[in-house]
């Protein structure tokens, strides 16, 4: 097997790929791409191909027929694209949301400018001032513009909420408070105008 600290080229990967892995499985796939995500598409074709010639020779010495060959294409993407879903799904996960704005090459302002909308608004859900659920025309835009999944922007707003940025002063005598507001409060202590917040609130 290939040592994991030398950096291997391509052709090493798929050669020990493909003598490890004679009809891969998905857990199979998913471990491969992990260990070698520079070459992860590379390694999701060959298995799908490798799936695919599996089922082709099912029956030694018969010439595969037409439903053979629709069977194992089938399997075959059926594969690549669990292997996709998963290796979407575990990046997605590790992702922060500091790292979804780097990635997409966005900082708060530019983000606002992006979509159009009041950079306080986008800055509250920055500093996890801003309480679940989201507008379904922020979901939207934020998940376009910067390539993340609705579940993704959720479980992140919510670990924005739990961080130490959303507490306010503490009184002398009490616990800190927690600032947050609701969507729609945030929406309407805007600066923007009564049209820019009834489109935001999904009102026009």
């Amino acid at each position: 097997m290939i040592e994991q600290n030398r950096n291997p080229d391509r052709d090493d990967v798929l050669f020990a790929f493909h003598q490890t892995c004679d009809n891969p499985t998905a857990e199979q796939v998913s471990e491969w791409t992990r260990r070698y995500p520079q070459y992860a598409d590379d390694i999701r074709e060959h298995a799908a191909l490798r799936v695919q010639w599996a089922s082709d020779s099912d029956e030694p010495g018969a010439e595969p027929d037409e439903s053979m060959l629709a069977r194992g294409r089938s399997h075959a993407l059926n594969l690549l694209h669990s292997a996709r879903q998963e290796a979407a799904a575990q990046s997605d996960s590790e992702k922060t949301w500091a790292q979804a704005l780097s990635a997409a090459g966005f900082d708060i302002p530019r983000l606002a400018r992006c979509v159009n909308i009041d950079r306080m608004v986008l800055a509250e859900l920055n500093a996890g001032r801003m309480r679940l659920p989201l507008g379904r025309r922020l979901t939207d835009a934020l998940t376009d513009v910067l390539g993340i999944s609705t579940a993704w922007l959720e479980r992140t707003v919510s670990d924005l909420l739990t961080g130490p940025r959303r507490l306010g002063h503490a009184k002398a005598d009490e616990a800190p408070t927690i600032n947050t507001r609701s969507y729609a409060e945030v929406i309407h202590a805007s600066s923007m105008s009564e049209d820019e917040k009834r489109y935001w609130l999904g009102e026009d």
